[in-house]
C-alpha cells in the first residue's frame, strides 16, 4: 500500500489546518482532524470551549461541569482516537489521509498539565504510527495574531503556547512515538500560506513521501 498517513501538529495560529486541508487536496488525500466530529468528538470540543455540558438523562435540569478532570479529557481524547484510527486505516485503502492534530497533541497538551506520558501512551496503545509528522512552528506573538478575535479554547494563552511549543520541541528531538520518516518542522512566522505550502511539498518529496 502507498499511501500515506500525514500528520499535522502546531500551537493554535501555526496555519496546520489551513496547510492540512491545502496539502489534502494537492495530493488528493482525505483531510481528516483531532477531536473528531464523531460524538465523543463533539463532547471534546463542548468541554475545551468551556461550554455547560447538559445531561441527556438523569436528574432533569442538571448539568455537567464544563471543566472535567484532567484524566478524564484525556481519556475522552484516547477514546475519539479508537474510532479514528478504525476510520484512517479504512480510507488508507483508497488514499492519503491527512490529519490535522492526532496523539502528539495529547502527548503535549496532557503531559503539560501533569499527567505522565507512561498513561498517556498506555491509554493511546492502540494508535497508528504515521508515515511523518509536519510540525509549524510560529512565534507566539504572529500566532496571536493569526488568531484575532477568534474565540479562544481554554489552552489558548501565551504562557501555556510556549510551554506547548517547548514540549513539542522535547517529543521530536527525543524521538517520542517517531513516524516511518520522522519529522518536518517548518517555521511559518512571516511566510504567507503558499510560500509555506511549497515548502512543505519540497520537504515531502525529498524524503520521498510524495512524487
Amino acid at each position: 500500500m502507498n499511501n500515506k498517513f500525514i500528520v499535522f501538529e502546531g500551537i493554535d495560529g501555526s496555519g496546520k489546518t489551513t496547510q492540512s486541508k491545502l496539502l489534502s487536496e494537492k495530493i488528493k488525500g482525505k483531510y481528516t482532524c483531532e477531536p473528531t466530529n464523531g460524538e465523543i468528538g463533539k463532547l471534546i470540543r463542548k468541554v475545551l470551549s468551556g461550554k455547560k455540558l447538559r445531561k441527556s438523562c438523569g436528574l432533569a435540569h442538571s448539568s455537567l461541569r464544563s471543566k472535567c478532570e484532567k484524566e478524564t479529557l484525556a481519556l475522552l481524547f484516547a477514546a475519539d482516537r479508537v474510532e479514528h484510527v478504525v476510520d484512517i486505516e479504512q480510507n488508507l485503502k483508497k488514499s492519503h489521509i491527512v490529519c490535522d492534530r492526532y496523539i502528539y497533541s495529547s502527548m503535549v497538551y496532557e503531559s503539560i498539565q501533569g499527567i505522565e506520558l507512561d498513561f498517556i501512551m498506555n491509554i493511546n496503545k492502540f494508535a497508528k504510527k504515521p508515515d511523518v509528522l509536519i510540525f509549524l512552528d510560529v512565534d507566539i506573538e504572529e500566532s496571536f495574531k493569526r488568531m484575532g478575535g477568534r474565540s479562544k479554547e481554554i489552552f489558548e494563552n501565551k504562557d501555556t503556547l510556549e510551554k506547548v511549543k517547548k514540549k513539542y520541541y522535547e517529543i521530536i528531538e527525543k524521538r517520542l512515538f517517531e513516524p516511518k520518516y520522522g519529522y518536518i518542522v517548518v517555521d511559518t512566522t512571516n511566510k504567507d500560506i503558499d510560500e509555506v505550502h511549497d515548502e512543505i511539498m519540497e520537504e515531502l518529496r525529498e524524503k520521498g513521501i510524495i512524487k
